[in-house]
Formats: structure tokens, sequence, C-alpha cells
């Protein structure tokens, strides 16, 4: 059973909100919206360091240091740690338990600010740029996509549009709070089952910002300027110091060896799953 407690003095919090280019303010859905869209757009969403690192869940000290320095991570990383940071700030939050291919495998938050429960996730790899309060279907859309928040028989479901597609749901869950231990099992396959999810055989690195967004998916990127093939290791860095140019992330990852390690992992995992 893994319980999470992230501890921050004033200078994380000053430094970190100034790494998303955010002012300290009251404790409002302004300044929560204001907070999760600058992680978005300022700390990458990727699985370069779960490739590299020793392949077991993120500790909280890799969780912090991860998040505050700029390198970022995964949903196993990303909301554990805004749900402590809110939690430090003063926000009432609390994690909820999303199924995409299977119960418990998708970590959510829920914040309780003025009578009203919002649903925030900035670990999903796609840009939710902002909360939404929880009854609220109306559509939200940004350059990269239009999502919304259906609810049925007392469950939510994310559901999404992307350009020139249909509405598909992508994951749904109940509100009601879990606690941090119920994703034990899903942090353990993710971390040592090629496979079972998508991050150790592929490459993800993205951020999104209101009117575009930078995506890594295996071999291609894209940006404001389209798709672009990075099917070799020189143009895959160009191409990052082009959209992630903040310091942290490029600095301090292996690039090369996360390149070799995913497409090893995705030929095996072909192999062994031929017919």
């Amino acid at each position: 059973m893994t319980s999470l407690q992230i501890e921050f003095n004033e200078k994380d919090i000053s430094d970190f909100l100034e790494r998303i280019e955010v002012t300290s303010s009251n404790l409002s859905i302004d300044y929560l919206k204001r907070i999760v869209a600058g992680i978005i757009e300022h700390i990458p969403f990727q699985n370069v360091t779960m490739l590299t690192n020793e392949w077991i869940r993120p500790s909280e000290k890799m969780i912090k240091m991860d998040m505050l320095s700029g390198v970022g991570g995964l949903c196993t990383v990303r909301n554990p740690f805004l749900h402590e940071f809110l939690k430090h700030l003063g926000f009432q939050v609390c994690f909820v338990s999303s199924t995409i291919s299977e119960p418990d495998c998708h970590i959510s938050l829920i914040v309780h600010i003025d009578d009203a429960d919002w649903w925030v996730d900035v670990g999903n790899g796609f840009p939710y740029m902002e909360p939404v309060r929880l009854g609220d279907e109306s559509i939200k859309s940004n350059w990269f996509m239009s999502y919304r928040l259906k609810s049925e028989n007392g469950r939510y479901y994310v559901c999404h549009k992307l350009k020139d597609k249909e509405w598909e749901i992508n994951h749904h869950f109940l509100h009601e709070p879990v606690n941090y231990s119920i994703f034990d099992r899903m942090h353990h396959l993710h971390y040592s089952v090629p496979g079972w999810g998508p991050f150790l055989t592929g490459l993800r690195i993205n951020r999104f910002w209101q009117g575009g967004a930078a995506v890594v998916r295996n071999e291609v990127g894209l940006s404001p300027n389209g798709w672009e093939v990075l099917d070799e290791i020189d143009k895959l860095e160009s191409w990052l110091l082009q959209w992630f140019t903040k310091s942290g992330f490029l600095e301090s990852v292996d690039l090369e060896s996360a390149d070799n390690i995913w497409r090893k992992e995705q030929e095996r995992w072909k192999d062994e799953n031929k017919n």
C-alpha cells in the first residue's frame, strides 16, 4: 500500500510558479485554471525518463524533483505532484480513479472550490487546458482538440473530438475519492511490462498551449508548422530544440538511449505477439 506525502517550502512554491509563469494568488478557480494551463504549456509530458531510468514507479523525491526542475513526466508524475502542490497551497483536492483500458489505470483529480467540484487532469497527454466543473457539459476547445465532460448514471465520461474526427470517449470515472494506493497495480505494470501501456514501446513528448502544440509520437512530430518525420535522432533533437526551449528538460534527459530502448522494446513486443 503506497502512500503519498510531498513536502514543499516557500522557495519550491515560488520557483515552480515562476517556471509555469503563474503569479501567486488567492485560492480561486481562476488561480487553478492558470496553474493547470501553465503546467500543460511549460512542463513536458514525456516518457523519456521512464524509458531510461530504472523501471520502477517514481518515488516522491523523483516526482518532486522532475516537476520542479522542468523535466516533467507522465500521469504517474504529473497528477500526483499537482495533488500535493495544490494541497500545500490550501486547495481541497482528492484523487479519482479513471478507466481507460481497464479500471484504475489512470489518475485524475477533483478540486473543490466555492461549493463546486472541478475535474483536473494534467497527466493524460491531451491538452485539458482548463478544469471542468462537474455538471458542466459544454465543449472546451483549443488548437489541438475539443473535449467535454458528460455524465451518465453517476459516471463522468471524458469525450474527445480531434480535428476531422468524431467524438469518442477517452476515459471515465466515478466522483468518489480514492487512496493513492489504488494505483499500485497500474504503476507496477506501466513500469515493468512493455506493451501493457504505450510508454515502454513508444516515444511520447508533448506540450500544449492555447494556440498551438508540439507533440512527438514515435517517429513523427506535430507543431504549428505541421507534421514532420523524426526518424533519426539528429532530426528529433533539432525539432525539440525548436519547440522545447525552457531549461530543465533537454539538458537533463538521454534522448539517444530512450530512442534505442523504445525501438528495441517495440520490436520485442511485436515478435512476442505475432499471430
